[in-house]
């Protein structure tokens, strides 16, 4: 396999920089100037890597979801986990491969999917995937309706957590195993 190139390096540690910013300053102070610090770059270097922010959103995205891949695949393989219940593990549970900085991460893409069309239409053809990369892990155990429940439980338990951290913590993981259980229809 080849090496990535410099600019794909370079839009990735931008783009995790973006995260970051994100987590602590939220939307209004994810400045270009801001990202440039935390990435360690020029702000102009920001610019020529990304057309603009909606391109930072969506490089954001797509890296959200590659991660989040990544931790249910971890998980269903090192962990011997069932697939349903490493799915559930890897978007909300509480332990060492939390993510806290991608959480709220999420939440800023959500947000600014709410007022940016493109990004809107491109959550929501990501959701749609994610009710079928559901379903195909539970070979047959959820319907879509049940599967579009439990990433609708999922997304809510970001939302809460966002909000009410200290009374959310802890709650989601094991409460949508059991929503996973409740739902399966064997």
């Amino acid at each position: 396999m080849s090496r990535p190139s410099l600019r794909t390096l370079r839009r990735h540690e931008i783009t995790v920089a973006f995260a970051r910013v994100l987590a602590r300053h939220g939307q209004a102070g994810a400045t270009i100037a801001a990202i440039a610090e935390e990435a360690g770059v020029a702000p102009g270097l920001v610019h020529h890597n990304f057309a603009d922010k909606q391109d930072l959103y969506s490089a954001l995205l797509e890296q959200l979801i590659a991660g989040f891949r990544h931790r249910i695949d971890a998980r269903a393989t090192t962990r011997k986990e069932d697939p349903l219940e490493a799915y559930a593990d890897a978007a909300l549970a509480l332990d060492e491969s939390s993510d806290t900085i991608a959480a709220r991460a999420w939440m800023a893409v959500f947000a600014e999917a709410l007022s940016d069309p493109l990004l809107f239409e491109k959550m929501r053809r990501l959701l749609d995937a994610e009710v079928l990369s559901l379903e195909r892990r539970a070979k047959g155990r959820l319907t879509t309706r049940n599967a579009s429940a439990v990433l609708a439980y999922i997304v809510g338990s970001f939302v809460f957590g966002a909000f009410a951290p200290r009374k959310a913590a802890g709650f989601a993981a094991p409460g949508a195993k059991k929503l996973l259980r409740a739902l399966s229809t064997n």
